[in-house]
């Protein structure tokens, strides 16, 4: 992904999310008001249809406390103080007159009862459904429950007091079907205590059957049966799925059903059982849903137009800062490749400008400063390859005179009877001397292989038992004479045999056996091998009770011509060059060198290998820079590199390294190549897409895999692509050449001239 795909995403992100957020925290909450108001507009309406029972059942507390007062109703009652029994008839009798000529046309009112302090009822009178008239009967009408009887009875002041609604789903008379009662207490008013209760029956049937199209529905779920009410056949907790945990609530609420039918349902009136009457009434919410569609639609309306808007703002701040970006790129590329003096001139911000000045002029005290590394650098650069030219010669000079030396002093001492004692311990000295000699030259001319890439591995099937084995039996004598003891444990988990290569891995134990006994007095040695951790397979080590190593010392030891202490070289002899080999021949092996040591406790040297190492590569993948094939001018390039000219090819340079770019850059830029740099793998992607007929891939180690590199090539771009690794692992794969990092121009122009000129 692009710098500028990367800021401007993060912009867009930035200017976005508090918008989304605002939009999605408010709209939800808008709506659920709107729908609110939108119910209780359509509560309003639905208890205006029912206004009139308030009405009507206030008329009707008057209309009792008018019965509890006139006629004198403790003679109707029939008190503890009339005993007269006729006297309490013609009271009973004139009272029915009154309330037929006072209640004849109130046909609401079906029953009127007087009860004593008792709650017993003394005296009753129902309307008659044929005759509408008032007359006693000899089955007195339904009775209020007790509760409400003690209520009124311990009142002080005159109340009335409603009942639940009586709901008579068997009966036949309309009048009784659906009926309510009105409580209130005799005496209180007048100064008396209360002494008895009149109540009062009204029909509120015709509420119920006043309009068809209102459902009533009982909590339970089940339809009104009531006579006169339209029947309706099932349960109402099937025909409105969800209803049942709605009416759990016992709130109002909106039913809204998949076939857009929506209800609303109230509690409206309270049965003798304490459970609600439902009443339900189908609304109209269609303005509802149109309302809410028409917020959404301008919400998201204006969301998208702050959507393009901050698009386009957050593309030209991206555009502004790429553009800087690129600038200070290209610079810091010429200031660090090229040495060159690059003038940052910005315009903006006081702030800009001043760091456009401060860049200019570090990017002239950098370039400066790099002029001068850079011929230090090559003056330390031909200094180090003479000093490997020279040992190396050395070296070669040596071995010859040296051998006839070895050969000699020991043909002396088998064969100069002659001799004396004393002449044949000088002869003795003379050869061992000369031992020590060669195997310092020995490891001087390894060292330079190693440093030259010449030192290859010889990959074969190795039997480490057998290996470890022979090393013991070599070993011994000289452990022996020193009086020290060297052991051998092998753990049977370990693979018998492991592709490597078998000298290699000898000449690196003989180095940690050999210091093993150098730095060991008492005590024991033990060469030992065991199963390692992944990516390894086994682990190789040779642990001492020697002198030890300073934890700060453990790094420096490995380093050539360096030990762990300066006066160690002149005590123990040495020369310092073991370790280092050890680990470069580890590298050599895809293998590595541990170190575990405490002063005074002794050392621990493990060889770590993995199963397979792979096949050995061959010399020409592997390109290192050779000194001896560069013809080098004042410049620090050959004649033939300058001329190099491969106009009209493309590479793709695949690496996290500034200095390592910016170098290879400056290489094939030179030669007119069109350079694209990438530094992981979605980079490389977009590279692949925007750009094609890539010629020339160069890859460092780390970033992706090269066979996936590959691959992703393969499939952008032709076939005939040069595919270039830069490793210094002779054993990397995975591309077609492999050269490394430090690989002069010379060289890495002969791979171009190989591929291109054939073609």
């Amino acid at each position: 992904m692009s710098l500028r795909t990367r800021i401007l995403l993060f912009l867009f992100g930035f200017g976005l999310l508090p918008l989304a957020a605002a939009v999605t925290i408010n709209l939800p909450l808008v709506l659920e008001r709107v729908e609110l108001f939108y119910r209780e507009a359509f509560l309003q309406n639905l208890r205006a249809d029912f206004s009139d029972l308030d009405t009507h059942l206030a008329s009707r507390d008057e209309m009792i406390r008018l019965l509890a007062k006139l006629p004198e109703p403790g003679m109707v009652l029939g008190s503890e103080e009339t005993t007269d029994l006729k006297q309490i008839d013609q009271a009973r009798v004139k009272y029915v007159e009154w309330i037929n000529r006072i209640l004849r046309d109130q046909l609401d009112i079906v029953d009127i009862i007087f009860l004593d302090k008792e709650g017993l009822a003394r005296f009753w009178l129902s309307r008659n459904p044929d005759t509408r008239r008032w007359e006693p009967t000899t089955v007195p009408p339904y009775m209020p429950q007790r509760k409400f009887l003690e209520l009124v009875l311990q009142a002080t002041t005159p109340v009335v007091f409603p009942t639940p609604v009586v709901v008579d789903e068997k009966t036949t008379d309309l009048a009784r079907a659906i009926t309510l009662q009105l409580l209130t207490p005799l005496g209180p008013y007048e100064g008396k205590p209360t002494y008895g209760v009149v109540v009062m029956t009204v029909d509120i049937g015709g509420l119920v059957r006043r309009d068809p199209d209102t459902l009533w529905v009982h909590d339970d779920g089940r339809y009104l049966a009531a006579p006169g009410v339209v029947q309706r056949k099932g349960s109402a907790f099937d025909e409105f799925p969800g209803l049942k945990e709605k009416f759990a609530q016992r709130k109002l609420f909106m039913w809204e059903g998949d076939d857009g039918k929506t209800v609303i349902w109230v509690p409206l009136l309270r049965t003798d059982d304490d459970r609600p009457l439902w009443v339900g009434r189908y609304v109209q919410d269609k303005p509802l849903r149109e309302l809410r569609d028409a917020i959404i639609l301008r919400v998201l309306v204006i969301i998208f137009v702050l959507v393009v808007v901050i698009g386009i703002i957050a593309r030209l701040v991206a555009a502004r800062l790429e553009r800087y970006g690129t600038e200070l790129f290209k610079g810091i590329q010429r200031i660090v490749g090229k040495a060159e003096a690059v003038q940052f001139d910005w315009h903006g911000s006081p702030e800009l400008e001043q760091l456009g000045r401060n860049l200019s002029v570090l990017s002239e005290t950098h370039a400066r400063n790099l002029r001068e590394l850079q011929g230090h650098a090559q003056a330390l650069e031909e200094s180090n390859r003479y000093k490997s030219e020279f040992l190396s010669n050395v070296s070669h000079e040596l071995r010859t005179p040296l051998n006839s030396i070895l050969l000699l002093s020991k043909l002396l001492v088998k064969e100069g009877g002659a001799l004396s004692e004393e002449q044949r311990q000088q002869l003795k000295v003379i050869h061992e001397a000369s031992e020590d000699l060669r195997g310092l030259i020995d490891n001087i001319l390894d060292l330079s292989r190693i440093e030259a890439g010449k030192l290859l591995p010889v990959i074969e099937e190795v039997d480490l038992y057998e290996l470890l084995h022979e090393l013991v039996e070599l070993m011994v004598p000289q452990f022996k004479e020193k009086g020290l003891k060297l052991e051998l444990q092998v753990d049977p988990r370990v693979p018998a045999h492991i592709s490597t290569d078998a000298d290699k891995i000898k000449q690196v134990l003989k180095n940690f056996l050999s210091n093993a006994l150098k730095f060991t007095f008492q005590g024991k040695v033990v060469l030992g091998m065991e199963p390692a951790e992944d990516p390894y397979a086994v682990r190789i080590w040779v642990r001492d009770t020697g002198i030890g190593i300073p934890e700060d010392k453990q790094k420096i030891i490995f380093e050539a011509f360096k030990q762990a202490d300066g006066s160690t070289r002149r005590r123990y002899g040495g020369t310092g060059l073991g370790l280092s080999i050890s680990r470069e021949l580890a590298q050599i092996l895809c293998g590595e060198i541990r170190v575990e040591s405490r002063t005074g406790r002794g050392s621990e040297f493990s060889l770590l290998l993995p199963h397979e190492c792979g096949e050995p590569p061959q010399p020409k993948t592997l390109f290192r820079e050779d000194r001896e094939d560069e013809d080098l001018d004042g410049a620090g390039g050959s004649p033939a590199v300058a001329d190099a000219d491969f106009s009209g090819r493309r590479a793709l340079l695949v690496e996290k390294e500034i200095d390592l770019l910016l170098k290879f850059s400056k290489m094939l830029e030179a030669w007119n190549i069109e350079v694209f740099a990438a530094g992981d793998e979605d980079e490389i992607r977009e590279t692949l897409e925007d750009e094609a007929d890539i010629d020339i891939v160069l890859a460092g180690e780390g970033i992706v895999e090269w066979r996936h590199l590959a691959e992703m090539v393969g499939g952008s771009t032709a076939s005939s692509t040069l595919f270039i690794g830069l490793s210094d692992n002779p054993q990397a794969g995975g591309a077609e050449v492999v050269i490394s990092p430090e690989v002069n121009a010379h060289t890495l122009m002969s791979i171009l001239q190989q591929r291109f000129q054939r073609t």
